[in-house]
């Protein structure tokens, strides 16, 4: 009994002694990095901020809380265009705390659409138009391509009185008419900045650079 207690210590510490023999001799693994140093960190596009760009002063960065609560902020626009803020931002830059651009997409009623929602197929649209024409109602067409195909367009109007009587009559007539909002959208940019309200005098005349532009006081909450 004694030996067999004796033989089952011994094989216990030679697998011990193994296994730290196995370890202290096993060859180190490589670390391997996920870029090669010096390769700037990936950035995808979605995680840009393409549509405000912001530019700021040295000294925006050490002001004390005494100019941040001293500062005023305008709005300046509208611009046509991006590159027609290059002037103004130019002209301000050196005088204010922190400046930047904005690009807004306006949007406003175009008029309103009466039409037939689309058909399975190009043969039952034409034969709606036939139905269409018996009921001496001739101005409608058919659209043939895009995203409307198939669908019977029965006129644009810019008044909605207008479109809202068209639209009776057609639905008095046994047809599934309807009507949608038709929109424009355009973008607008325009330049933020704040400044100390003591530096307001220094301050260029930015209407001798775009006579077209005004600057409006709004919050500083940006």
């Amino acid at each position: 009994m004694l030996f067999i207690r004796f033989l089952f210590l011994f094989a216990l510490l030679s697998n011990i002694a193994l296994y730290i023999y196995a370890r202290q001799n096993m060859p180190k693994q490589e670390r391997f990095l996920a870029v090669d140093p010096g390769v700037k960190k990936l950035v995808l596009l979605s995680e840009q901020d393409v549509e405000n760009t912001i530019w700021e002063e040295q000294e925006a960065q050490t002001a004390n809380s005494e100019v941040a609560f001293n500062q005023v902020c305008y709005s300046v626009g509208v611009f046509n265009a991006k590159s027609e803020i290059q002037p103004v931002l130019d002209a301000l830059k050196n005088n204010v705390l922190k400046i930047r651009t904005r690009k807004v997409i306006s949007t406003q009623e175009a008029g309103y659409w009466v039409y037939i929602p689309a058909l399975k197929s190009r043969q039952e649209a034409l034969g709606i138009g036939r139905k269409l024409s018996e009921n001496s109602i001739e101005d409608y067409y058919v659209v043939t391509v895009g995203e409307n195909e198939n669908t019977i367009s029965l006129g644009l109007y810019r008044d909605s009185i207008n479109a809202d009587a068209r639209l009776q009559e057609l639905i008095s007539s046994g047809f599934n008419a309807e009507k949608q909002i038709k929109v424009e959208q355009w973008p607008e940019f325009w330049l933020d900045y704040a400044i100390a309200s003591d530096q307001l005098e220094n301050l260029p005349n930015i209407t001798e650079i775009n006579p077209d532009i005004v600057a409006n006081n709004v919050e500083c909450n940006w």
